[in-house]
């Protein structure tokens, strides 16, 4: 196990013997340098997922300042969760789950990057992680876990990131004791800096040990074996992904100085078939069915009235497909309530006084006009009298 060689002084001709080497202690040596190359490979692989996660967040402007990577059993991990923080269950490797906690400055500090494109400089106020949180955080936390199984796929730790994902948030530490199995977790633990320095914030990865018997992460299956695997992850991606369709009435246009004219209250007239057929089409405006517009419950509901993909209907209806001249009725006024003219027993409204050379006096109503001087001699025809020769 050990080795002696002697070595001759060129210059006093004396032989000077060397220290014996221990082979036990050369592989020892060996291996702790190993480890230490692993572990910072896994740190490295760590830090560069988080800062690649960051970069898609404008404003967060995070960097890793440290990453400690240790182990514990349950009890350590249900002492880590400290009032307010974020806790999201993983999910991965079959019915295995792991856990991420991020620090109420860590949280606000994301939060307050996504809604607002900076980080504050101020205290973040102590309030508990919300439904909009979660939906907000997920994104980042996916994008972590990702990048990370792609930087640990050469690693030692590939077989630990590989398969895991969001799953769903936790309001309360306390079901985390029945959620969780009993067992050791690998912690990895990661102090970063937010906004330029502003604040400071912990990242928290808990994982279980990988399953022993599953198969190691870079096995190459067969190309049939592949292929199937390929497709029924498309399949399920494809079966999950939302789909926006959009029921359109009717197409009108007009011309670039008719629509600049547009004003609040003008009313675009659309035909009068644009409620009884009408299209349901893609978010680039292909058609995929047809229906009728009605109601269902209080709510606005669609029948449709051919399959998916027929554009006419059994009467032979068949959605137009250009769009028709606009009839734009511009918005009017309201004009004022009729004011009926007042009673003739009313009492005249104070004005100004009538102007004495122009105004004109008229007879009053029920009074006799005044006779005039040139017909006072005619005496009337019911009334004269003849004189006697």
């Amino acid at each position: 196990m050990t080795q002696q060689a002697d070595k001759t002084d060129t210059a006093t001709g004396q032989t000077a013997e060397v220290p014996p080497v221990n082979a036990v202690a050369t592989m020892a040596t060996r291996h702790r340098r190993d480890a230490e190359q692993a572990r910072a490979a896994f740190a490295a692989a760590l830090r560069v997922a988080f800062g690649r996660m960051a970069a898609d967040v404008p404003g967060l402007d995070a960097a890793v300042q440290k990453i400690e990577t240790r182990q514990g059993g349950l009890a350590e991990v249900l002492e880590l969760p400290e009032s307010g923080a974020f806790l999201a269950v993983l999910e991965g490797q079959g019915d295995r789950m792991g856990l991420l906690l991020a620090c109420p400055k860590l949280m606000t500090s994301a939060i307050e990057a996504l809604t607002t494109g900076r980080v504050d400089t101020a205290p973040p106020p102590h309030r508990k992680p919300t439904r909009t949180d979660a939906a907000l955080i997920a994104p980042m936390i996916d994008a972590f876990l990702r990048l990370a199984e792609q930087g640990c796929a050469d690693l030692a730790q590939a077989g630990l990131m590989a398969g895991y994902a969001y799953g769903s948030c936790l309001d309360d530490p306390r079901p985390l004791g029945l959620m969780l199995e009993e067992g050791q977790y690998h912690i990895l633990h990661l102090r970063v800096s937010l906004g330029f320095g502003a604040r400071d914030g912990d990242w928290f990865v808990i994982l279980p040990d990988p399953v022993s018997s599953a198969a190691p992460h870079h096995e190459v299956m067969d190309d049939a074996a592949a292929e199937r695997d390929w497709q029924a992850r498309l399949d399920t991606a494809i079966s999950n992904s939302e789909v926006v369709v959009t029921a359109m009435l009717g197409r009108v246009q007009f011309t670039l100085t008719d629509a600049l004219r547009l004003r609040p209250g003008d009313i675009l007239r659309l035909p009068e078939s644009a409620l009884e057929l009408l299209t349901l089409e893609t978010i680039n405006q292909s058609p995929v069915a047809i229906g009728r517009l009605g109601q269902t419950r209080g709510q606005r509901a669609i029948r449709l009235t051919a399959d998916p993909g027929v554009m006419t209907d059994a009467l032979g209806a068949q959605a137009p497909q250009v769009a028709l001249p606009a009839q734009v009725l511009p918005f009017t006024p309201p004009q004022a309530a009729f004011v009926p003219d007042p009673p003739p027993d009313a009492q005249p409204a104070a004005g100004p006084a009538p102007d004495p050379t122009t105004a004109q006096s008229a007879p009053a109503v029920g009074d006799t006009p005044a006779p005039d001087p040139a017909l006072s001699d005619v005496p009337d025809a019911d009334t004269r009298t003849q004189t006697p020769e």
